[in-house]
């Protein structure tokens, strides 16, 4: 089942970032991030400057290392215009790149193209390393940018037509790049999914087609037969209401048929509370292979002891979109528990009222 492994794979890879927190490096050369990258995380904008719909991918491997990719679902054809609306056809630019570490700026040392280039290629090329440069140089200019509340920075930015606001996050990975807005509000470059790749096998970075417009999960026939869940389900200190629909999988492990999925962990973690939520409120948003997350529609919450996290993924192998949800709390021990609610969304949507009265009967 899709959300059960969707699960145990962003769980698993959100425990092993806090081990990876401890030796921080930098996102990219003289770049100073709250939170650190790691190997195989990446992140796609949408490119409005194109007049055609066009995505901007970076993947970081080490502090020297990098890929990144150009995709347009509808490229238009050389000579017949360039609104793409009714003839074009796939383009995908992918190059590896490397950068002198020894600098505090962006020296790009080499580079190899992934994909076999065109005679029309060469100025998106032109203009994808442009990007690179005019990225970093403007990121490296912040000393720090928090991750829960986002700096915006107004800045003159000539690719991008002139006067810009740029929005930064440090759980956006490489350039902690949100957005640019044109100065009449206009949206310019998009950050549209950030993902981390589970193995160098993983081609989800190489695969990624955008996102459908508009993004609807298919049909689903679950409609819950009980208005609200009522009886009380525990995990160690943790508490939840549920009803017989659900079935016990593992003693923290609930499934509603193939709508939804309820999972209750706990794991032990030492360090600043706020340092922990940064790592989380990234790493419960991270695309796995094949899932891509829909950082648009991504809302977080952060109180003195808790984290909760709402976020919609896309999975194009089955024409499918889930909406999860997660709620990391600090017990009083220092130990911490986590709630998580996977459900398909066309379910979810259906039935708001009974997922919503279970999240909130939620007890850590």
């Amino acid at each position: 089942m899709n959300v059960v492994r969707k699960f145990c794979t962003f769980f698993c890879v959100s425990a092993a970032f806090l081990c990876f927190s401890v030796s921080p490096v930098p996102a990219f050369p003289g770049i100073n991030s709250q939170l650190p990258d790691v190997s195989g995380q990446y992140v796609y904008y949408r490119d409005y400057s194109f007049q055609y719909e066009a995505y901007i991918g970076f993947l970081y491997y080490d502090e020297g290392t990098y890929a990144m990719r150009y995709f347009s679902p509808a490229q238009p054809l050389p000579g017949i215009g360039s609104s793409g609306q009714t003839t074009g056809v796939p383009n995908s630019i992918e190059l590896l790149f490397t950068v002198n570490t020894g600098v505090n700026y962006t020296d790009m040392t080499g580079e190899k193209f992934i994909t076999t280039l065109s005679s029309s290629d060469t100025e998106i090329v032109n203009y994808m390393h442009d990007l690179v440069y005019e990225l970093s140089a403007r990121r490296r200019q912040l000393y720090e940018v928090p991750v829960a509340e986002p700096v915006e920075v107004r800045d003159e930015f000539l690719q991008f037509g002139g006067s810009v606001l740029m929005t930064y996050s440090s759980a956006v990975p490489v350039f902690g790049l949100q957005s640019i807005k044109a100065a009449d509000g206009a949206m310019l470059f998009e950050l549209v999914s950030v993902g981390a790749l589970a193995s160098s096998d993983d081609t989800s970075f190489s695969d990624f087609k955008g996102f459908p417009v508009p993004l609807v999960d298919k049909e689903r026939n679950f409609r819950t037969q009980q208005a609200e869940p009522s009886i009380q389900v525990r995990f160690n200190s943790q508490q939840v209401l549920l009803d017989p629909q659900w079935s016990q999988a593992a003693d923290n492990m609930f499934m509603l048929g193939d709508a939804a999925l309820l999972v209750m962990s706990d794991f032990s973690a030492t360090g600043d509370i706020s340092e922990i939520f940064d790592v989380y409120s990234r790493n419960f948003c991270l695309g796995s292979t094949g899932t891509y997350s829909d950082w648009r529609n991504r809302v977080v919450t952060r109180t003195e002891d808790s984290l909760s996290v709402e976020i919609l993924y896309y999975m194009p192998e089955s024409n499918a979109i889930s909406r999860d949800f997660k709620i990391l709390h600090k017990k009083a021990d220092g130990s911490w528990n986590v709630l998580s609610l996977t459900v398909f969304d066309n379910a979810y949507k259906a039935n708001r009222h009974y997922f919503d009265v279970l999240l909130e009967s939620y007890q850590p």
